[in-house]
């Protein structure tokens, strides 16, 4: 009865007020219009989204394709280059300019070769063409080696194409199929050659230098064993004639008339990704272009498959959004009588979109101040106010904030989403900059990076030294709040908009020499510009001789010298030529260890494709060694020499009784100790933690803390001279920070808080 009541009073409330049924029904339109505009708009921005994000993928991974293949190309080239062009080398002279051979000096020539070709995994042949002695000098990775002449020479196809005037292939990367005969066996591959050739008046060619590389090893450093999502990968000159190719059929073939390679070879972009249709299907192209070597990588992947995991989102999406517009108009219903509510949602949706579009025209000018693509408009002051960049005074500077251990980053608690971590970065860098009366704007520009243009009044030193202390306080705020560090580039202060691009270029710059100078470094421009323009130094092949002859001897003590050394000379050069020669050194590394090991140097524990992945995982040079130092001595140490793990023994043992004696020396240190028991510092730390479980340095202060602890329990001495019998400097913050950090308290607070307990001992025993 009661339910029949209410129905009737419903009823007469509708009679008595048609416009409520009005209000209701459009109430019920606006919100169901409202909701599927809504659901599409989230449908498509997820879809594009995903979309993004799968094509920002595809780049990364072709990035780092061109970036490993580059290095390798590029160093071969480099060497050889000197090799040829200065006659640094009097065997490879001899071989190419003799007019008559000498047995002796041809053997010599041969054992050259046979080094170089070992040097390197990528190179599967050398040859030394003389047309004077009419013969080819070879070496030819695990086949063989000799001296034939150009007649009888195994690879015909080279003779004629360095008897070819009209083709030129001198100085070049190109690509060729060669097939010879060895030992009654035809032998059929795929090689990259270089040719650097010596030809006369005539244009005839007299001398020439000819490396062979294997393409299908390059392929594998490529694609790192693994193309992942892409169905393929590739390499193709910007002429359209493919160099690499995981099909070797496909090797020489030429694309330009693939519609996806005319839109590369078309596009004015550096890299990219577009969706085009390759055998009916659609399909996800990403490339790099590397100009100095002319050459793309490419790599293709199915649509479909790609986006499989986000298709089953968006199915899901769709279903919450079904349930969503039926509940909210099950919810309308209820609550009609908010008839203001449509109208105030309306509003604020339209506030977020102005402030979003704001924002967008904010981003988008920073962007393209920092990329240097300056035009009348952005030289505008009036239209830089109305994007919401306020910039009055005349001179800026550029700040690079760079992730450290960004591995560590991904996988902790910011592995859902890096680019809040890079949001917050930019939000506590940009508030601090604007206390200390900056003008600031931050974007989010790059992989492991945020970038900030600073508006200054002018370029004195004063201001400068005023960014760096503040650069210094926005780390230490980043560390407290975010859990992470990070490093510093400073570029150099340029005057006028159309400097800050100049600026940020010298930024980045500064801030990959992090490699030199460590994690949380702030590095200013003018300290790396000179290091920066510098020419290439000379790899050092005597330190690298050494350190293999020691790996080999399994000689320790010469291995960490020659290490140590080697590094050594690598703090004076540029970010870029350490990148270089430590990657040269790994591939030397990788032949020794597998040698050594009898493992594969394609698939085992010390492959190409582990030392490289672990190289560019660590972001220092002091990582780096201790890697090599790790992998080297892993090989050198024979496991279950009771002997020596006796010797280790009674060495941590003489560290701990000379530590015991000399802890109060603030002299003391890694070095010291390490020469007192005639070890490497790097040698004498890694014994003390095997044997001890404890490094040296935590030892060292741990005895200086136990004895401190002791002095303030049993006398009334200042802090101060305590700090100084324990081996730090007088009033020394360090010491006060270290005893924190090891009791929780300071040493004022420790000595009340035992004294305390002291008296309430008393006192319970009086009572």
């Amino acid at each position: 009865m009661k339910v029949d009541r209410a129905g009737e009073r419903l009823k007469r409330l509708f009679r008595k007020n048609p416009l409520l049924i009005k209000i209701l029904s459009s109430y019920l339109v606006i919100v169901i219009v409202l909701l599927t505009v809504f659901s599409f708009v989230l449908f498509r921005t997820y879809s594009n989204k995903s979309i993004e994000q799968v094509s920002q993928t595809s780049e990364n991974f072709i990035s780092q394709s061109y970036y490993i293949a580059d290095l390798m190309l590029i160093n071969v080239y480099y060497n050889f280059y000197q090799l040829y062009i200065n006659a640094v080398d009097s065997d490879f002279n001899y071989g190419l300019y003799v007019d008559q051979s000498d047995a002796f000096a041809d053997q010599d020539v041969l054992r050259k070769l046979r080094q170089y070709v070992k040097s390197n995994p990528l190179i599967r042949s050398i040859y030394i063409y003389n047309s004077k002695t009419d013969r080819v000098i070879f070496n030819i990775s695990e086949v063989g080696e000799g001296i034939q002449s150009t007649t009888d020479f195994l690879d015909q196809d080279i003779i004629n194409l360095l008897r070819n005037t009209e083709h030129n292939v001198s100085n070049k990367y190109f690509t060729r199929k060669v097939e010879y005969v060895i030992d009654n066996k035809t032998i059929s591959e795929n090689f990259m050659t270089l040719v650097f050739a010596n030809t006369s008046s005539h244009g005839d060619v007299e001398s020439s230098l000819v490396i062979n590389l294997n393409e299908r090893i390059l392929q594998e450093m490529v694609t790192s064993g693994s193309a992942g999502d892409l169905n393929q990968v590739l390499i193709m000159y910007k002429d359209g004639n493919v160099l690499s190719h995981d099909d070797t059929s496909m090797i020489n073939k030429n694309l330009s008339n693939e519609s996806f390679a005319k839109q590369i070879m078309l596009s004015n972009h550096e890299k990219g990704s577009f969706i085009t249709k390759i055998n009916d299907r659609e399909s996800l192209v990403s490339y790099v272009k590397a100009k100095h070597l002319g050459l793309i990588f490419i790599g293709i992947g199915e649509y479909s498959k790609l986006l499989s995991s986000a298709y089953s989102m968006q199915k899901t999406l769709l279903i919450l959004t079904i349930i969503f517009i039926l509940a909210g108009i099950v919810l309308a219903v209820f609550f009609t009588s908010s008839i203001y509510n449509p109208f105030r949602k309306l509003l604020h949706k339209y506030r977020l979109d102005s402030n979003r579009l704001l924002n967008d025209k904010k981003k988008a000018l920073v962007g393209k101040l920092l990329d240097g693509e300056i035009d009348d408009k952005i030289l505008d002051n009036d239209y830089r106010t109305e994007c919401g960049v306020s910039f009055d005074d005349p001179y800026y500077v550029t700040l690079v904030l760079k992730m450290d251990s960004l591995e560590k980053v991904l996988s902790g608690k910011w592995s859902k989403d890096v680019r809040l971590v890079k949001f917050a970065i930019l939000n506590i860098a940009s508030e601090f900059f604007r206390e200390k009366r900056f003008k600031v704007e931050g974007i989010d520009n790059g992989y492991d990076y945020v970038s900030i243009i600073i508006n200054i009044k002018d370029g004195s030193g004063e201001i400068a030294s005023r960014i760096i202390d503040s650069t210094m306080e926005i780390q230490d705020h980043i560390e407290k709040y975010l859990k992470i560090s990070v490093s510093a580039g400073i570029g150099d202060i340029v005057e006028g908009v159309e400097g800050i691009s100049q600026s940020f270029q010298h930024a980045l710059a500064a801030s990959n020499y992090r490699i030199i100078f460590g994690r949380k470094a702030v590095i200013e421009y003018g300290d790396i510009a000179e290091r920066n323009n510098k020419g290439l130094h000379d790899y050092p092949y005597d330190i690298e001789k050494r350190m293999v002859e020691a790996i080999k001897e399994r000689n320790m003590r010469k291995m960490d010298t020659s290490l140590n050394e080697f590094f050594e000379r690598l703090v004076l050069s540029s970010a870029d030529e350490i990148q270089i020669t430590v990657l040269q050194l790994a591939v030397l590394l990788t032949r020794t260890l597998s040698g050594i090991a009898k493992t594969s140097i394609e698939n085992g524990e010390y492959s190409i494709k582990v030392l490289i992945a672990e190289i560019q995982a660590c972001e220092t040079l002091e990582e780096i060694k201790t890697y090599l130092y790790s992998l080297c001595s892993k090989v050198i140490e024979t496991k279950g020499n009771d002997a020596k793990e006796n010797v280790k023994t009674m060495i941590a043992n003489k560290i701990k009784d000379y530590v015991g004696k000399h802890y109060d020396s603030m002299n003391i240190s890694t070095d010291t100790v390490a020469k007192h028991v005639e070890l490497s510092p790097n040698y004498a730390r890694s014994i003390f933690k095997e044997i001890t479980g404890v490094s040296l340095s935590d030892y060292i202060t741990q005895c200086r803390m136990s004895e401190a602890q002791k002095l303030l329990i049993e006398t009334d001495d200042p802090v101060s001279r305590i700090a100084e019998a324990v081996g730090y400097p007088e009033n020394s913050k360090h010491f006060f920070t270290v005893f924190k950090k090891h009791f929780g308290k300071t040493p004022e607070n420790y000595r009340m808080s035992i004294q305390n307990e002291g008296s309430q001992s008393k006192r319970t025993s009086n009572e």
